[in-house]
């Protein structure tokens, strides 16, 4: 069985990480504390075989997609269009916006007015015609 990271099962099976960490402990899924290449050690979860399906699965797949998403936990200042993730270590993602923000995580916006909307990522969504 294969085993991955949390970024890395959430990357594949399409899940956020929140509903990766829900699974395993649920007991969906399996996951242990693995040494990574650093010395430290950090969770894998052991991918499982395909079709596999969760109760997170099924809610995730009603949800509607977003590009727009908080740049801090607090869910303060303006709303980012998410460019990109890069990997920075073992299991964590890190958010590039379109305005050249990065950051150390990503938290869902929901419920939110354009006024809200960082200018200048609305302005890079016109000019690469990108949905807003």
């Amino acid at each position: 069985m294969e085993t991955v990271s949390i970024q890395e099962a959430s990357r594949r099976l399409h899940l956020p990480t929140a509903s990766i960490r829900a699974c395993i402990k649920a007991g969906e899924l399996k996951a242990y504390r693995s040494p990574g290449t650093d010395g430290r050690s950090g969770w894998v979860v052991e991918l499982p075989a395909e079709g596999w399906t969760s109760s997170a699965m099924a809610q995730e797949m009603e949800r509607p997609f977003s590009p727009w998403w908080w740049a801090n936990a607090q869910r303060e200042g303006r709303v980012h269009y998410v460019q990109d993730l890069f990997a920075s270590s073992f299991e964590e993602m890190i958010p590039r916006f379109l305005c050249g923000l990065v950051s150390a995580n990503i938290w869902v916006a929901t419920d939110i007015s354009e006024d809200m909307l960082c200018p200048e990522c609305v302005q890079a969504t016109k000019l690469q015609d990108l949905q807003i």
